[in-house]
């Protein structure tokens, strides 16, 4: 490959390979590494904060104990209703508790103009949503398990061959550039005189004398 069409593809290449690593990076590795759980957002009851098809990393609750951590303002994953798996993800916007300590929340979605009908439990929470990747959910409700683990060794091997790729293109061009500097030296060059040399060859010459 010429140094021109490496030139013109690197930063392409780079700029494509960095985004799908950070990709995999926020829905796949992170999640994994942490032990949170990437969920798909299905509706747009929270946008613009969190637009359809985005994929939700929370951390997972559990308990009274969890709960009590929790304010205004956080964006929590919850089951509304105990006999239905769906789940639904909207802001805490009040606190209430009881006389024996237990919390209960108000939640709305972003773009609902009321609060939901019922509070939340804190047996019926489920997550806290700690970040999200706008539309990254359509990738990842197309891909199983094994196909995102797959995915990430694809990438880092990538990643791997890109450095590499570039590694030897960079050897290249320094033999390359090497090769031509030589090139453009002189043939020859020639030794310098040693005083001694110097003083012989400026002794005027004197013609040898006639025999008498």
């Amino acid at each position: 490959m010429t140094t021109v069409l490496r030139r013109t593809l690197h930063p392409l290449l780079g700029i494509a390979l960095a985004a799908v690593a950070a990709l995999l990076l926020a829905v796949v590795v992170v999640p994994l590494a942490l032990g949170w759980v990437p969920l798909t957002v299905l509706s747009g009851s929270m946008e613009p904060t969190v637009p359809t098809g985005s994929q939700v990393v929370v951390a997972p609750l559990e308990g009274e104990d969890d709960a009590a951590g929790l304010s205004t303002g956080d964006v929590v994953t919850f089951m509304p209703r105990p006999d239905d798996p769906t789940l639904v993800t909207h802001r805490i916007v009040g606190v209430a508790v009881d006389d024996e300590g237990r919390r209960s929340f108000t939640t709305r979605g972003d773009a609902n103009a009321a609060p939901d009908a019922a509070p939340v439990t804190a047996t019926q929470l489920r997550g806290l949503v700690k970040y999200h990747v706008p539309w990254a959910g359509y990738a990842a409700t197309l891909l199983d398990a094994e196909q995102k683990r797959g995915g990430v060794v694809l990438v880092a091997a990538a990643l791997f061959g890109y450095a590499l790729w570039q590694l030897v293109g960079a050897v290249r061009d320094r033999g390359r550039r090497t090769e031509e500097a030589a090139d453009d030296l002189p043939a020859e060059v020639a030794e310098p005189m040693t005083p001694a040399e110097a003083r012989t060859e400026a002794l005027p010459v004197v013609p040898a004398a006639a025999g008498r």
